[in-house]
């Protein structure tokens, strides 16, 4: 079985190695990009929230979808826009934006055959019910603390019923064990990052990918460190605490840093090949905003 596919244009616009093939590219595509962000612009209806119909990649069908201010923030020119990523949900899967379009790239892009066995990095979250229904065989798991094990099955958790705990660092899954690795927006709140990378290519397959999304930074060559856990196990900080939203912990997730380009090249070095971040944009999709990406990164088939 494989997914419907859409025949609106591809939302993927360039696939980008480094920083240097990204400004080098960018400095190409500034008239187009211009002309993107004039768009965007017209799509604006209202400051309040509303609804666009376009193409979700999850439910394979034209639905509405709804565009909110919340998150929203403002450009150096003092521009105000919506936080593109989190927004423009559709209505009937309930997937934001940067959830539709790490889906949208597995179909559209990986091809990704519905028997594939994934592994996501969340159990309790809407995105993981659909991964259910689009995929035959998913596994997740929540991060729920240190005083479980790798493995250990949680009954009742916080009325989640029955919660798989993994450390991404420390996975308690054979080596070989995926076709995928899927997180969304995890990795920059795991202060030993380039560690859960290892980990994901530890738990892959040959030939198989780690396909992400993080808040990136693409104006920054380096990844900017927030937060840091020394011996003992207590935080450091660095910058001013930030905290993202939690699905098992109302008190959010720290985040420990701002990854930058220099996020690729710690791919490579924990064992994957091809790294990439991939540049997405399209309103009749529900994408708007430039520039987001989703990452990709594939273990090393054997020779």
């Amino acid at each position: 079985m494989t997914h419907a596919k859409s025949h609106l244009p591809s939302i993927w616009l360039a696939s980008f190695g480094s920083k240097a093939e990204f400004d080098t590219r960018a400095a190409e595509l500034s008239a187009q990009l211009e002309v993107i962000s004039a768009m965007d612009d017209r799509m604006l209806q209202s400051r309040h929230a509303f609804e666009i119909k376009a193409w979700c990649a999850a439910c394979s069908a034209v639905t509405p979808m709804r565009v909110t201010w919340h998150y929203c923030g403002t450009n150096p020119a003092g521009s105000v826009h919506p936080a593109w990523t989190e927004t423009c949900a559709c209505n009937r899967c309930g997937l934001n934006s940067r959830m539709r379009a790490l889906i949208d790239f597995l179909t559209s892009q990986l091809n990704t055959p519905t028997s594939a066995r994934i592994y996501i990095a969340e159990q309790t979250t809407v995105s993981f019910s659909v991964f259910q229904k689009l995929f035959a065989d998913v596994t997740g798991s929540e991060y729920l603390g240190p005083d479980y094990k790798p493995g250990e099955i949680a009954t009742g958790f916080k009325n989640h019923g029955h919660v798989r705990h993994e450390d991404l660092s420390r996975l308690s899954f054979a080596d070989g064990s995926f076709d995928l690795v899927l997180t969304q927006d995890v990795f920059e709140h795991v202060p030993a990052y380039a560690k859960t990378f290892s980990e994901c290519a530890r738990v892959l397959k040959p030939g198989g990918a780690l396909v992400f999304t993080v808040p990136f930074f693409y104006d920054q060559a380096k990844t900017g460190i927030r937060a840091t856990v020394d011996a003992q196990g207590t935080i450091q900080h660095i910058l001013p605490p930030e905290f993202h939203g939690n699905p098992v912990s109302n008190e959010g997730s720290l985040c420990f840093q701002n990854f930058g380009w220099d996020l690729l090249e710690t791919l490579q070095a924990a064992g994957f090949t091809q790294p990439k971040a991939n540049l997405y944009w399209g309103p009749w999709a529900g994408h708007m905003g430039v520039p987001f990406f989703v990452f990709s990164a594939h273990r090393a088939a054997l020779n």
